[in-house]
């Protein structure tokens, strides 16, 4: 098994693919390397301008990677950087969290899970997940078109054209597989997390899933069998 720094480095390449695949999605021209994800331009809203992927970048290296004006957010895959001096501030400290294959995964509820292949179910996926219409703009259908993408989603019915009432967002890249947007309508996180890992692995095999949570999530996700990794850091300026 991968040491805890690798999985890190595992999860958070992963997530930035996840941000360029929607930065992409939007027109935005990207860098990826070993130090860093970046956008040479603004990002949607939710999704950072830039993305460490190695505990050795320092701020200025960074910043000099974007646009660092008003509006401006970095994802410190480490929280080891200080952008206070560059008038950020911390917008939300979470966690990596790693669900090994080992580890079973139950759905507890009976709903069943599928994964969405049309634009009209994406829109309808979108509109449930979005908690305001401009967030609806964010995630748009081309996605499902992006190589290892799976947008899941929970019904209200066995009748596929029922509304959505839950979701997540599957990528796989490499050796992982990278699940977030978990969502319930029912307020039920730490349910639908076992749902939507379980749902994943239905998809992905046995590939380790890996994501970020913050707050009550971290122990929805850590509830369905995910191990903490470490902390991060979401920086606005």
């Amino acid at each position: 098994m991968a040491g805890v720094t690798d999985r890190i480095v595992l999860a958070a390449r992963n997530n930035a693919l996840w941000c360029d695949a929607v930065a992409r999605s939007h027109g935005v021209t990207t860098t990826l390397d070993d130090l860093a994800w970046s956008a040479a331009t603004r990002t949607p809203p939710y999704y950072p301008d830039a993305v460490t992927l190695s505990a050795d970048v320092g701020e200025y290296d960074l910043l000099a990677r974007i646009d660092d004006s008003d509006g401006c957010s970095v994802k410190d895959s480490w929280s080891r950087l200080d952008l206070t001096l560059e008038d950020f501030a911390r917008l939300v400290v979470g966690e990596w969290v790693w669900l090994d294959p080992s580890v079973p995964t139950s759905a507890g509820r009976a709903r069943s899970w599928r994964r969405l292949g049309t634009p009209d179910e994406m829109a309808a996926w979108v509109r449930a997940w979005a908690s305001d219409p401009d967030a609806e703009a964010i995630l748009r259908p081309s996605l499902l078109e992006v190589p290892g993408v799976h947008v899941l989603a929970a019904h209200a019915s066995e009748d596929p054209s029922s509304p959505v009432v839950a979701g997540a967002v599957v990528h796989v890249t490499g050796e992982v597989a990278g699940i977030g947007n978990v969502f319930a309508l029912d307020g039920d996180v730490p349910g639908t997390w076992r749902e939507a890992a379980a749902a994943a692995r239905g998809v992905v095999g046995d590939m380790p899933l890996v994501g970020w949570e913050a707050g009550d999530s971290v122990d929805a996700a850590v509830a369905a069998g995910c191990e903490r990794l470490g902390p991060l850091t979401v920086w606005l300026k």
